[in-house]
């Protein structure tokens, strides 16, 4: 059932929330996974590891950058699952402006440049951030609007923070040539991986299902590779238009799984795998 908080004019919509209806929060960890779409939450038991909740929550639409912080503020202060003080809490970003850099050309004191001539210099103030990714000898230089930043640091204070992007480019090891995309509301994240090494990674946005089939096309054909498989994820439906529409270019098309590694309640088990696969992911159980 579809819920919606307001504060003001500003919408905060539930799209699923799937949690136990009574648990013990200094027995759970919480893991948010934030962009400008919304924010999605795991949680998992610390004892055992065993996750047994996922919430995902949409912003309007209409909210921009600048807003983002005002609709986190409305959620955390509307819903009862942020009243809790979880012992342990993880923050990753799903947003584009960043920028990966190998280990020989990174300079700390140039990070904040490089991004600005990437992404451009007119946001306003923001925290640049670095994850060290060890195992691809990169650096992910990213940057948070200071406002977000400050909301979270707030709400989550001693959490652990990292980017989607260097979850990624950890979790596809194999020499599998694959494209990997995870479809959000009005965005994709797509990453490309040949023989073992990241090909490609972006965030492209959409409006409608021929915008996702040009831009993967694209990715495609930078490759070179006609017959190139590719994993979905996320919020898209097998007899969906926006399938039919992929399903035109790509016939070898496969939906992600949930990581084998991780333990999950039944009531999370009852839905398509791909929809919360790499939500999950994103967490350290494996």
């Amino acid at each position: 059932m579809k819920k919606f908080f307001y504060l003001s004019c500003t919408p905060v919509k539930s799209v699923f929330e799937i949690f136990p209806k009574v648990y013990n929060e200094e027995d759970y960890s919480i893991l948010c996974e934030l962009s400008c779409e919304g924010i999605s939450c795991t949680l998992k038991k610390l004892e055992d590891g065993k996750y047994c909740g996922v919430g995902v929550f949409h912003f309007d639409r209409k909210i921009s950058n600048g807003g983002l912080h005002i609709a986190l503020q409305i959620l955390f202060n509307s819903h009862p699952l942020f009243s809790k003080n979880f012992p342990k809490s993880t923050i990753v970003y799903s947003h584009p402006e960043s920028v990966l850099i190998p280990f020989s050309l990174y300079n700390s004191r140039t990070s904040a440049d490089v991004l600005n001539l990437l992404h451009g210099d007119v946001e306003s103030k923001s925290v640049v951030n670095t994850d060290i990714i060890t195992e691809k000898s990169y650096y992910n230089c990213y940057r948070i609007r200071e406002d977000v930043n400050k909301v979270l640091d707030q709400q989550f204070p001693g959490s652990n923070k990292w980017h989607q992007y260097s979850a990624l480019l950890g979790k596809h090891s194999s020499t599998e040539n694959k494209i990997y995309a995870i479809f959000y509301s009005h965005k994709i994240v797509v990453s490309v991986f040949l023989g073992g090494k990241c090909h490609l990674m972006n965030t492209f946005y959409f409006n409608t299902p021929e915008d996702v089939a040009y831009y993967l096309l694209a990715v495609k054909q930078q490759t070179g590779i006609d017959d190139l498989p590719i994993e979905l994820s996320g919020f898209i439906e097998k007899n969906s238009y926006l399938f039919t529409e992929i399903h035109r270019y790509f016939k070898n098309i496969s939906f992600a799984k949930l990581p084998p590694l991780c333990q999950y309640e039944e009531n999370l088990a009852a839905y398509p795998q791909h929809y919360f696969s790499n939500l999950f992911a994103l967490d350290t159980c494996e």
